[in-house]
């Protein structure tokens, strides 16, 4: 692969990544408002009944954009143990590795992320979901909210935006490792494993 490429690679994730952090910090002051709504709605016997069907959703959004963002920084949780007992060439391989996994796992996702949205099919019949439905028996972009009275798909496209962003944080983070001498990645291990300690 190009320099170029490479360094698009990298910019394109750190770009994501900032969307991202955005993203959580919105949902994540979103969730309680939503919650302290409908609470003192339920006070004075005036419930918000979407309020709670939405804040489920926002959990959802919030668990699949951190989960691309934690993978993205290297903060998920893990055990390190044997990795940081091996050798510094094993370690290295090791490391790359792990990154072969996830970027493995994000590109699973997508795969699947297609076979359920099945968008050729969805275009074939001009994105008529009545037709897709009957010729596909795929009834995903019929099934609607209890409350808010949306369909489900506009919620449940969270899942393959954060595979394909996964896959791009994956991809940088195998390049990154890839060309970092395994001294180094020693040295950003034990960084990062002090700043958990804080």
């Amino acid at each position: 692969i190009g320099v170029l490429v490479v360094q698009v690679i990298h910019c394109l994730s750190d770009g994501i990544l900032r969307v991202e952090r955005g993203a959580v910090r919105l949902l994540a002051f979103a969730l309680p408002l939503m919650i302290i709504a409908n609470t003192i709605g339920r006070a004075f016997r005036s419930p918000i009944y979407f309020m709670d069907e939405l804040a489920i959703h926002c959990m959802v959004w919030i668990a699949m954009i951190g989960m691309s963002l934690t993978l993205k920084t290297r903060t998920a949780v893990s055990v390190t143990m044997l990795v940081d007992a091996v050798p510094l060439a094993l370690m290295k391989s090791m490391k790359v590795l792990i990154d072969v996994i996830i970027l493995t796992f994000a590109g699973i996702l997508i795969y699947l992320c297609i076979k359920w949205f099945d968008p050729v099919a969805l275009a074939r019949v001009g994105f008529d979901f009545q037709e897709f439905s009957g010729e596909t028996f795929n009834f995903m972009y019929q099934d609607t909210t209890n409350t808010l009275g949306m369909k489900k798909f506009w919620f449940w496209l969270i899942v393959p935006v954060a595979a394909m962003t996964t896959f791009v944080h994956a991809l940088s983070n195998l390049l990154k490792t890839a060309a970092t001498p395994a001294a180094a990645l020693k040295e950003l291990s034990a960084s990062s494993g002090a700043r958990g300690l804080d």
